[in-house]
């Protein structure tokens, strides 16, 4: 069981800190001063507190394996601080630093063996420069992100959780070396270095940089579309290849295609037993999706996902590989495994952010149902915002699976109850 703090102090304390943190109205310049008529450094930020409660159902099971039996508990705090700063005159005219700092307590009565949800203390902190004609340099720790699909990105290994799975937890970033620059009048190339920050895996190798490389184009005008290829592999991962397409169908529907391909998923230890996922042999991963946009904001989408790195029957019931296996042991830790055990997926998601015709309401739910064997997982989030300066959130979600894939299911239910307060 993990305890950084009592869930009584917890309120408290953090509120304290975000009454002394919060700068007044008064305080629009609180960042930096300027000596003249144009300010040197200028300043975005946002401040917020979240709270939230959650209580798991774990698969029967795996909650032997501790004293606290099949339900668990979860409480925290959160301070969360993003700041953007940009230099307006030379010598660092075109200069931004992103800071996304975060203060948290916790008491949290799962299992050591689940990955723990607690931030990392700099979600992000990254300094970027922008040159003459467009090119941009950076360095630090960042969060990337880019194409169609609507649960994870099968062109982005290093990032293959885009936050969906969990909305109120932050999705941190990773240290990195990036560039980007204009290649035509639509279009843009980026190269990064990273830092993949990957947890070890019985009989795979990991270490080392993972490199990507990736070139976008953009058309607005008509019809809105997006073509994208990219190229990445190293620390851990084989090399791959992939692309992207999102192109709108008129005023309201849109349809979007995203695929990778490698020979294995991760590079085998030496003298190992490859996994299913690391034999070398082509295969792919890919996602399509078909989505509708009401004028209301609401928007509904279906996607058919397809794993070529799909887990052996025998990898399936070993716990350690078939519960949330790209999870690392924190926020901003993975594994080199596929997010998804299974070939076949089906997803059906849908958001409406002005539930009821209000503003003040919003809804995001979706079904992910597995075609090979049977198996589901279902999640729903209702939102209330009673002002501009505060929301709640009521999060629900319960996985179901048939024998074969019961390991790959270790939370059967779950429930949290969250609040945002924005300063």
């Amino acid at each position: 069981m993990r305890s950084q703090c009592t869930a009584v102090r917890l309120i408290p304390a953090l509120l304290t800190a975000a009454i002394c943190a919060a700068p007044s109205a008064a305080d629009n310049d609180w960042a930096f001063d300027s000596s003249g008529g144009q300010k040197t450094w200028s300043s975005d930020y946002e401040l917020t507190l979240q709270l939230i409660r959650e209580r798991e159902q774990l698969f029967a099971p795996l909650s032997t394996s501790w004293s606290g039996g099949d339900n668990t508990e979860r409480s925290a705090a959160e301070l969360r601080l993003d700041l953007q700063l940009r230099c307006n005159r030379k010598p660092c005219d075109g200069t931004r630093v992103v800071l996304k700092p975060r203060l948290a307590l916790e008491d949290d009565e799962r299992p050591q063996a689940m990955p723990d949800p607690h931030p990392d203390w700099l979600a992000e902190g990254y300094l970027l420069r922008e040159l003459d004609g467009g090119s941009r340099i950076g360095a630090g720790k960042r969060l990337i992100g880019w194409g169609p699909s609507l649960l994870y990105s099968p062109t982005n290994r290093l990032f293959p959780d885009n936050g969906a799975v969990t909305p109120r937890r932050d999705i941190p970033g990773k240290p990195m070396l990036f560039a980007s620059t204009t290649i035509t009048s639509r279009g843009r190339a980026n190269l990064l270095l990273a830092d993949p920050r990957l947890d070890p895996v019985d009989g795979i190798e990991s270490g080392g940089t993972f490199t990507l490389a990736r070139a976008e184009w953009n058309w607005v005008e008509s019809r809105i579309a997006t073509l994208g290829a990219v190229a990445g592999g190293g620390g851990g991962f084989r090399p791959y290849i992939g692309g992207y397409f999102q192109h709108g169908l008129g005023e309201a529907w849109t349809i979007g295609i995203e695929a990778s391909a490698s020979r294995g998923y991760a590079e085998t230890a030496s003298g190992a037993e490859p996994l299913a996922q690391n034999r070398s042999r082509w295969r792919w991963d890919g996602v399509f999706n078909l989505r509708y946009g009401a004028t209301s904001g609401a928007e509904t989408g279906l996607e058919l996902i397809y794993n070529g790195y799909a887990q052996s029957d025998k990898e399936l019931l070993n716990p350690t590989l078939a519960a949330l296996p790209s999870a690392g042991r924190g926020p901003s830790r993975n594994r080199p495994l596929h997010p998804f055990a299974q070939r076949h997926y089906a997803l059906l998601q849908t958001t409406w952010p002005k539930l009821f015709g209000d503003r003040r309401w919003g809804l995001t739910a979706r079904l992910l149902q597995g075609l090979d064997s049977a198996s589901s997982s279902s999640f729903a989030e209702l939102s209330y915002s009673p002002s501009d300066d505060a929301t709640v959130y009521l999060g629900l979600s319960r996985s179901r699976a048939g024998k074969a894939l019961e390991m790959s299911q270790p939370v059967t239910r779950s429930a949290y109850l969250a609040l945002d307060a924005f300063f």
